[in-house]
């Protein structure tokens, strides 16, 4: 990277209000690390202790969506076989509130279903999302999923704006899929 294009970085880190950035492969050692300097940082920029514990509890279902579900990592090591996933997390102040914004690579299709999910997710009342929630709990995860299938509803539920997502198409049949949610 050339240094005007670091420093041009550093600098869109500063105006925004940036309380943590990370960008880089994702593990449970790496989500732990982060999420560790994030609750210092949070004791510093939130308002209350509500806020902490929904930014941490948001920060945390996306980290997992990565470590899970993300592609592009390096080669499989060679005592796991695991391939890391490739992602990008960043926690802004806003005026009183946290934006909590993740980004990783998943193949096309898988974007479009995270659309799909998340469009119902932002017409949902709050009531709706508890009720969804429940009747998840109730059920047998995802065919697909590599967990209890609640992230993004818990993501849904504990944010106070509706969620808002992009999703770039990049090469090799792969989209780079941006989530925010906003506490």
């Amino acid at each position: 990277m050339e240094f005007d294009r670091f420093f041009q970085f550093s600098q869109l880190l500063l105006k925004d209000e940036f309380v943590l950035s990370y960008s880089g492969y994702v593990s449970e050692d790496i989500l732990e690390a982060v999420g560790d300097t994030l609750r210092q940082r949070l004791e510093d920029h939130a308002r209350d202790v509500a806020q902490i514990r929904n930014v941490f509890s948001i920060f945390v279902e996306l980290m997992q969506n990565i470590i899970r579900y993300g592609v592009d990592g390096p080669q499989p090591g060679p005592d796991t076989g695991e391939k890391p996933s490739f992602g990008i997390v960043m926690v802004a102040e806003n005026g009183g509130t946290m934006d909590v914004i993740a980004g990783n690579f998943v193949s096309a299709e898988e974007a479009k279903g995270l659309s799909d999910k998340l469009a119902i997710l932002g017409s949902s009342t709050p009531e709706e999302l508890r009720e969804l929630y429940r009747t998840k709990l109730r059920e047998a995860p995802d065919e697909k999923s590599k967990g209890a299938s609640l992230g993004l509803i818990e993501i849904a539920r504990r944010s106070t704006l509706p969620l808002s997502w992009e999703v770039t198409d990049t090469h090799n049949g792969l989209s780079f899929f941006m989530i925010k949610a906003t506490v």
